[in-house]
């Protein structure tokens, strides 16, 4: 197909299918072996359920569904939000709707094996560290069990306790045992280390994720009256998600951004790989010899699996007519950046003629572009738009040493290293004019420093709930936040005058190509102040910008109708510009 000879209306149509594909993730199994899920099928993200011949909502929800954990009786925790505010808050289902938490901002943790209490996290006390508390649903009271600092994330309940993971940071964190009114640290660390997912196997033994004295994330086994520990799964590429079933263990690998499913006899130590689809998964529950994993793929979207013997899908999301099989499996090229220091990059080729290219910069940093499915990026490639994007500096998936590259006023090197993909891509010959670049959070950050430091190569920018200004950021960002951000930025007391610098807002003058801002009014992690200030001082430049704040959105468009209006408004003010 050559999209220039597509007809504007039929574009349009073309986009919105694409915006509009429906997804279901987040697979756990309830009693009985009925398959509970999360799906925006109805337009919002919403709790189902599949008992093997029929599939159906939980309960009639108004909000977003974000996580849900299902009781031994069948009894069902979730956590819903309101507006996109990423403000958790708690709910039981049972016969009925029962308020757990709705004070500050909650993390669901886990049941008792009983079903009996629940155990979660929460700042309801304080508004910068989620204590844990638990949950009696027979007395229906809350008690706060333990106050620890900062964001702790209750992973487990069994007979040895509760199982908690303790962030110091975003790249390092511990696992605690909470029994008896005591905390225990399990993996205490010198240095650098991630600790989590503890999964408990009975026989006082622990299996967690770690990459503790190694460059990537593998599978550990712990001694728990020891504290003695080895490494089960050890490798050359980060374990991402496990679980246990007998003497079986299946985990996933990030393999250059797709993932790989692997099945383990643990005694024997022999191992084969599962033929699923090619893509990404998001998450793995194994339980009665059946595994249920969710895969997403950007030329399948986002669906649910079950693997007994062979590997079967179980959801089929509404694709709304989207050819999305006629899309391509991205190109996995590595590129030489500004100082031979080769970066990883995908590819996304359109299946027909490319109109144009958008340069797509990933959020985090501490992330990584990955095969999956991006409603933005289909619509792009439906609109005939080849999408390259960059896992520079900084970015997961490629070990510790190469998440710090980006620290400090090492920053300026990630920066460099978009305006070196931008410089390979025209020499490649995967650019024909100039390119659009666009991304969201840091990666819409890094949409505005590439705009200001390389003003000649682009056409335009999509900066969507980005960073304007690194000090005002971390003064508004949500306070829970603030102390994980600095361990990436750099902190306001020692490092404001880098912090300065290293912000567009310093650099907005070197802007030339027209922008366009997409946030939400919502958004607790980069607060809307951010894409005000920025509209307002490029107006105040005669630049062309254009702003749309979504009233009824956070940090993450989570409704389709917004998804399809604000991602249908961007792909036509690239294809104004770059098309």
């Amino acid at each position: 197909m050559l999209y220039t000879h597509v007809s504007l209306p039929h574009m349009e149509l073309l986009i919105k299918r694409a915006l509009s594909v429906r997804s279901a993730t987040t697979p756990r199994w309830g009693p009985g072996g009925v398959l509970y899920y999360l799906s925006d099928y109805t337009g919002v993200m919403q709790l189902w359920r599949f008992d093997g011949s029929q599939h159906d909502v939980v309960v009639p929800w108004d909000e977003r569904v974000g996580d849900f954990r299902v009781a031994s009786d069948g009894a069902v925790a979730l956590a819903s939000d309101r507006d996109g505010d990423e403000k958790w808050r708690i709910y039981i289902v049972d016969g009925g709707v029962y308020e757990v938490s709705t004070e500050g901002v909650n993390n669901l943790g886990a049941w008792s094996p009983d079903g009996k209490k629940l155990a979660f996290t929460s700042t309801r006390d304080s508004s910068t560290d989620f204590y844990l508390y638990i949950y009696d649903r027979a007395a229906g009271e809350v008690k706060r069990a333990a106050e620890m600092p900062g964001i702790n994330v209750v992973e487990e309940w069994s007979e040895a306790g509760i199982f908690i993971t303790h962030y110091e940071t975003n790249l390092d964190s511990s696992i605690y045992l909470y029994r008896d009114g005591e905390l225990r640290e399990l993996t205490k660390h010198g240095g650098e280390a991630l600790n989590h997912s503890p999964r408990y196997i009975g026989n006082g033994k622990v299996l967690f994720l770690t990459n503790a004295d190694w460059e990537y994330v593998g599978v550990a086994q712990m001694d728990l009256a020891t504290g003695s520990w080895k490494y089960l799964v050890q490798l050359d590429r980060d374990v991402e998600h496990f679980d246990v079933w007998g003497a079986y263990m299946l985990f996933a690998v990030n393999e250059e951004g797709r993932s790989g499913l692997y099945q383990m006899h643990m005694p024997s130590g022999l191992t084969y790989k599962l033929p699923t689809p090619p893509g990404v998964v998001t998450h793995l529950e194994y339980g009665r010899g059946v595994a249920a994993f969710s895969l997403s793929s950007i030329n399948r979207g986002h669906e649910v699996y079950i693997f007994q013997g062979s590997v079967r899908q179980v959801t089929n999301s509404p694709k709304f007519g989207t050819p999305l099989d006629k899309l391509p499996e991205p190109r996995s090229v590595w590129y030489p950046s500004f100082d031979g220091r080769k970066i990883h990059a995908n590819i996304y080729l359109p299946p027909g003629e490319p109109r144009g290219a958008v340069v797509y910069l990933h959020g985090g940093p501490e992330s990584q572009d990955r095969p999956e499915f991006k409603p933005l990026v289909a619509a792009l490639l439906s609109a005939g738009f080849t999408v390259a994007a960059p896992n520079y500096r900084g970015s997961t998936g490629f070990g510790k040493t190469f998440v710090h590259l980006d620290d400090l006023e090492k920053r300026w090197d990630a920066i460099r290293d978009v305006e070196a993909f931008a410089k390979w891509l025209r020499e490649e010959g995967y650019l024909q004019k100039k390119p659009c670049v666009l991304g969201g959070s840091y990666g819409g950050y890094l949409t505005l420093m590439a705009l200001a430091t390389a003003p000649d190569a682009w056409a335009c920018g999509v900066e969507i709930v980005g960073i304007f200004n690194l000090v005002t950021f971390l003064e508004r960002t949500a306070p829970w936040r603030r102390r994980y951000r600095e361990a990436e930025y750099g902190s306001l007391e020692k490092h404001k005058d880098l912090l300065l610098q290293l912000s567009p807002a310093a650099h907005v003058e070197k802007i030339q190509a027209p922008l366009m801002i997409i946030h939400g009014a919502n958004d607790i992690r980069v607060p809307v102040y951010e894409a005000e200030q920025l509209a307002q001082r490029l107006r105040e430049l005669g630049r062309e910008v254009e702003l749309l704040v979504l009233p009824d959105e956070g940090h993450v468009i989570t409704k389709v109708s917004n998804r399809v209006k604000a991602y249908s408004r961007a792909v036509e003010f690239i294809a104004k510009h770059a098309g």
